[in-house]
């Protein structure tokens, strides 16, 4: 599959909505009696960014576990990168983001795909 980075920025930026990234800033600690994770901050970033389908037609173990949908963020509307574990918020749900390509035009980067968790 080929990009051009000016056509992933055309497509979010003619029709991206803004979203929130939640980033886990504090993980906080584990507390064993109860099972639960208390003391955790997050931060969050407000993006401009796209959600699409992706239909490949087959179907792996990677696919289950990632799911079929992915946002397309500018990295011109971001100060920070995506990571895997982060949650897109934003079109009426929550997503948890499974893992993250970088789009780079002469070594600057320019779009993230991220696939999503449904």
């Amino acid at each position: 599959m080929s990009f051009r980075s000016y056509d992933l920025l055309k497509l979010v930026n003619d029709h991206g909505q803004l979203l929130t990234l939640r980033k886990i800033s504090t993980v906080g600690a584990y507390n064993p009696a109860t099972g639960t994770t208390a003391g955790a901050a997050t931060t969050d970033y407000t993006f401009t960014g796209y959600f699409y389908n992706n239909q490949s037609g087959l179907i792996s173990a990677e696919d289950i576990r990632r799911g079929k949908r992915k946002c397309l963020i500018s990295a011109l509307s971001i100060s920070i990168a995506p990571d895997e574990e982060d949650i897109i918020i934003g079109n009426e749900d929550n997503v948890a983001i499974t893992h993250v390509m970088t789009i780079y035009n002469a070594g600057t980067a320019v779009c993230y795909i991220c696939e999503t968790a449904e």
